[in-house]
């Protein structure tokens, strides 16, 4: 059960998810940097480590030509976007063209600055990939001494490779994460090729893992939090995943409590308080913050512990060169600055209705200029509603 702690100030109403995007990448990173600088860990107690993580080659990565009618529904479910402009074939065809011009746009090469993906996977099951309904573009530059932090929307709408145009989170079923970066890099212009991923149980563990995370609530926030918590837990012992009782996990009403993995991810997946799923991805942002807030306050021995439970846990494409050049960062990239923000950003965005379905379509000009800026240039974070939240 959740503890309260004497009321703050509420922070904003954040958003939902699956939101388990950021902790994942940083969090896999962080945690082998981490664990291994501050252990002193030898090189083959660090490689044993590294090694317990769920490495997964390119080329053995699930590819689908064509998804099952419920996987589809799933992809497409609403997810609170307003109604769009109804567009005829020859407008929709305009629509491509203008997509299809990012091709004149260069991807800035950089070898001071890492891109990867943070990538919270929604499936029940683990026959599928899974939707990617929370993408988070962590850009670690050395040169800037700082971290930004995107959040991608999962009704983006995107040119597939191999399959067409269709909704963002669509490209990690179809191909998981090699498939879901190549989408990134050909639509942003982002030179991104490694991504880390968990899915909706994973984070509920990893939360665990690390004792809970502080999340201050709304009266709303708590209402609405609630019905995810029973859902959850009824979903999670259909499939025999243990005894989980609502009342264990139920919150008692407003206020900063040390939320465990169910009351975290909740609170992450909330896009009914709000912005709808606009304010849901500064939700995910948020609770990645604080379980970094965690991770940075562990003793050597609970981060040990926490990692051999958590590394498992996520799936990922980084080869053991890269993890090893991030664990000699660690120290000093936990003192960067940080950036965080949203794509699409506001103002510089149409929704159209493609098969009854809203689609968001960037202004992909100005918004590949803006994600440059911040990652590469000076910084600045867009002027998004929901940044100062």
């Amino acid at each position: 059960m959740a503890k309260k702690k004497d009321s703050n100030p509420l922070m904003g109403e954040e958003r939902r998810g699956p939101s388990w995007s950021k902790a994942l990448a940083i969090s896999l990173c962080v945690i082998l940097g981490v664990v291994a600088f501050g252990c002193g860990l030898i090189y083959y107690f660090g490689h044993n480590m590294i090694s317990l993580s769920n490495y997964v080659a390119d080329s053995d990565v699930q590819q689908v030509e064509t998804l099952p009618p419920e996987v589809i529904e799933a992809s497409t479910e609403d997810d609170g976007v307003e109604e769009g402009v109804v567009l005829n074939e020859s407008e929709l065809n305009a629509v491509h063209a203008k997509m299809q011009e990012v091709e004149t746009v260069d991807t800035i090469m950089n070898e001071n600055v890492y891109n990867i993906l943070l990538v919270g996977v929604d499936r029940r099951d683990k026959s599928w990939n899974g939707n990617s309904d929370s993408m988070m573009l962590v850009s670690i530059n050395n040169e800037k001494k700082r971290v930004s932090i995107i959040s991608l929307m999962r009704d983006t709408y995107v040119d597939i490779p191999d399959h067409g145009y269709a909704k963002l989170n669509a490209a990690y079923a179809y191909g998981g994460g090699p498939l879901l970066t190549e989408t990134i890099r050909n639509n942003f212009r982002i030179d991104v090729e490694r991504y880390a991923a968990v899915d909706f149980d994973d984070m509920i563990n990893i939360i665990d893992a690390m004792g809970g995370v502080e999340i201050t609530w709304t009266a709303k926030e708590v209402e609405v939090s609630n019905g995810y918590i029973l859902d959850m837990c009824n979903m999670l012992n259909e499939a025999g995943e243990g005894n989980w009782l609502y009342e264990d996990h139920e919150l008692p009403g407003p206020g900063t409590y040390n939320c465990d993995g169910i009351q975290a991810v909740a609170y992450a997946r909330n896009r009914f308080v709000g912005n709808s799923d606009y304010q849901r991805t500064s939700r995910q942002r948020y609770v990645i913050g604080q379980m970094m807030n965690k991770i940075q306050n562990m003793s050597v021995p609970q981060l040990t512990a926490f990692v051999v439970k958590c590394l498992p846990l996520v799936t990922h494409n980084i080869n053991e060169k890269e993890i090893w050049d991030l664990v000699g960062d660690a120290p000093s990239l936990l003192s960067y600055d940080f950036v965080t923000d949203r794509v699409p950003y506001d103002g510089k965005y149409e929704i159209i209705e493609v098969s009854g379905q809203g689609m968001l379509v960037p202004d992909w000009s100005a918004t590949i200029a803006q994600m440059q800026e911040t990652i590469y240039g000076d910084g600045k974070a867009s002027e998004n509603s929901d940044n100062g939240v």
